[in-house]
């Protein structure tokens, strides 16, 4: 939502009233769908922050969960999460809001313990409440095992066709986002020149 709607170089500056506005509307307009909101990038990480925040944001916006980036350090959030009924979708690999410029994004796998360390967290996280995985911008093969090996959905992003479940920002999709473009994701539609194009046709006249 930063980059694609702010023109934010990360995804750390939208903040928790942004999300909340966002969020509750699209909660509003989704009448068929589950709704979760991506908590925002705080500089100050403690479980209490997080627990206090997610509940505020949940409670405002009717949201029916909370997707969070992290690994392991999440585990006692999201059990308590859990004991408040908001359900929990883990973010693992590739985690943006870690990075300060989508320049320095960096696929998730390549190093020989990545895989390992990578299948604890999500037994950890798995076994600590979350309902689902959210893997993002990992190696095929890993994206893969942690999918046969959870008993929870996998839905991937940029994460290969092994996940129960796909994901694609929908303006990078539709071709109206033009400042960064993912590898993995298929253009079907160029929204952005068909949309100048018109504007054009409309001032000449």
């Amino acid at each position: 939502m930063g980059m694609v709607l702010y023109g934010m170089d990360n995804t750390r500056d939208i903040n928790d009233e942004i999300m909340i506005r966002h969020a509750s509307a699209v909660k509003k307009a989704a009448k068929n769908s589950l709704v979760f909101f991506d908590l925002p990038y705080s500089k100050k990480f403690s479980e209490k922050n997080i627990i206090k925040r997610t509940i505020n944001i949940f409670n405002q916006t009717k949201c029916d969960g909370v997707k969070i980036e992290g690994n392991s350090e999440l585990v006692d959030v999201i059990k308590y999460l859990k004991k408040m009924n908001i359900p929990v979708m883990a973010h693992v690999g590739l985690q943006p809001q870690k990075f300060s410029s989508s320049s320095k994004f960096k696929i998730y796998g390549r190093k020989d313990d990545d895989l390992k360390n990578i299948l604890n967290d999500c037994i950890d996280l798995e076994k600590a409440g979350a309902i689902s995985l959210l893997l993002e911008g990992m190696l095929t093969k890993i994206a893969k095992q942690i999918t046969i090996t959870s008993k929870i959905p996998t839905i991937g992003i940029g994460a290969s066709e092994n996940c129960d479940g796909q994901i694609l920002v929908s303006e990078d999709m539709l071709g109206m986002f033009t400042e960064y473009h993912p590898k993995f994701v298929k253009k079907y539609a160029k929204l952005s020149t068909n949309i100048q194009n018109a504007i054009k046709k409309f001032r000449k006249k």
